[in-house]
Order: structure tokens, then sequence, then C-alpha cells
């Protein structure tokens, strides 16, 4: 009997170890991770971004930021788009990220270029990204950092529109249950408690009472009708509501107060 070569068995030695104990998650992660397709790109990606060892994915974020501030990160680089068969596509669709992901010597900016990239190349959204730098850096992935539904603090000029203040959304994906969706809405809620590039806004969440009475009489007022008119007027339109002067007095003043919030 002939025994068939394995011409596959060179991907073992960059088998990407998941980490997770959430069956989508672990799902998602693995079919991007073992496609020979994406392991063929991690030799390159490695002598590219300067990993001639893997580090812990427990110490990920602590030996990622040092790496890219090592200085290696000083030398001239280049990134061999060749080996990817959507190039020219994002050259035609996206010419402002054609030009990023070519550009030399700022090896962060490469690398997230290029990890943003691999997500366009294999039909996969930008939450992927930390885990394609995990599996670039560790052989090893874990769901710190993949977050297919996440509440999180953006601004949306960093994502390529007009600049703004700052805002809390919550990003959801196709896998996101409704579930995960409340847990994020708690976090958002807290961030929007506790984040300082928040604090420029602090609406009242409690629901003042009778805050449609008090506006109406507050415009009545600039008018220039007397409290006295404001009330009787009222009093005649609502018959059962007995309104005195004094009654929009303290109305008119605890609504212009609010104002000044």
């Amino acid at each position: 009997m002939k025994i068939r070569k394995n011409d596959k068995a060179y991907l073992q030695d960059f088998k990407i170890d998941i980490r997770t104990n959430n069956d989508v998650y672990y799902q998602e992660l693995a079919f991007l991770f073992d496609k020979p397709a994406f392991i063929d790109l991690l030799p390159d990606l490695r002598r590219t971004y300067f990993v001639p060892n893997l580090f812990s994915v427990n110490d990920f974020d602590e030996e990622f930021d040092s790496h890219l501030f090592d200085t290696h990160f000083q030398e001239a680089v280049e990134v061999n788009l060749a080996k990817y068969s959507k190039i020219g596509e994002l050259e035609e669709s996206f010419p402002n990220f054609y030009e990023l992901i070519s550009i030399k010597n700022d090896i962060p900016i490469m690398l997230d270029a290029e990890c943003n990239f691999i997500c366009f190349e294999f039909n996969r959204p930008t939450y992927f990204v930390e885990a394609i730098e995990q599996a670039i850096f560790c052989g090893a992935v874990d769901d710190k950092h993949f977050k297919p539904t996440e509440a999180k603090v953006v601004n949306f000029g960093e994502m390529g529109a007009w600049e703004t203040f700052e805002r809390v959304a919550i990003f959801v994906s196709p896998t996101s249950t409704y579930e995960e969706v409340k847990e994020e809405f708690r976090k958002a809620k807290e961030l929007m408690k506790t984040d300082k590039r928040l604090s420029y806004y602090r609406p009242r969440v409690d629901v003042t009472p009778n805050t449609r009475k008090y506006r109406e009489w507050y415009w009545e007022r600039i008018k220039g009708k007397t409290y006295q008119q404001i009330a009787d007027e009222y009093v005649k339109k609502y018959e059962n509501e007995l309104t005195t002067d004094l009654d929009v007095l303290k109305a008119v003043k605890t609504y212009s107060n609010l104002l000044t919030r």
C-alpha cells in the first residue's frame, strides 16, 4: 500500500493555540486561524515585524507594547503586498488605506494597517485585529481582546469621519446575543459615569416632575406675561388645576435654574 505524502504537515508548526471557553468565539477564531491561506502568511509576517521568538499570550499587552518601540522598529521595512489576493481591490477601493499600508519606517501604523487588511482579505470584521496580532506574536490567542460585542468610547473622527466629541457606542456582530448586548449596555452606562472623556455631558437622567408644564410657563413668561396672567390662563385651560401666581413664579425659577446645568 502506497503511503500518501501529507503535503500539509508543515502547517502543524504554525498551529494557533486558541484559549477561550466561549464556544462561539472559539469557532470564529478557529475558522480563521486554521485556514491554510492564513497560516501561510505567518512566516512572512513574523519576519516583517521582527518576531524571532514568540512571547507568552499572558504577557501580550506588556510585551507587545515594548516590542513596538524596540530598536528594530527604527529600521526601514516594507510590507510584502504580493502575498494578498485582494491587494488590487484594496488599491482601487481604498486608496488612502493602500497608501497607509505601504508606508515604511512607521512600523506600528503598518502593523495595524496590515492586520486590518488581513481582516479584509479573509472577510472578517475588524474586531479580529487584536487576535491576529496575538497569533503573529504569540502563536496563541485568548478572548481578552476579542470583542464581537463591545461598549466603548469612540471619536468618529478616528474612523475617517469628521472630528467629534467622544461618545459611547455598542458594537455588535452577527454572533452578538441579546444577553451580551444587555451586559455591554450596563458597561456603557458605567463608562458614561466614569470616563473623563465624557465629562462634558452630564444630563439629568431623572425626569424632573412637571417639566412640560414648567417649560410652557417659562416661555409664556419670556413672552412678557405676568405670573398672574399665566396662572389664570392655565386654570382656564385646565379647569381641574389649582394654580396660583406663586406656583408659576417658583416653576419658572426652577426651570431657569435647570437650564444653567
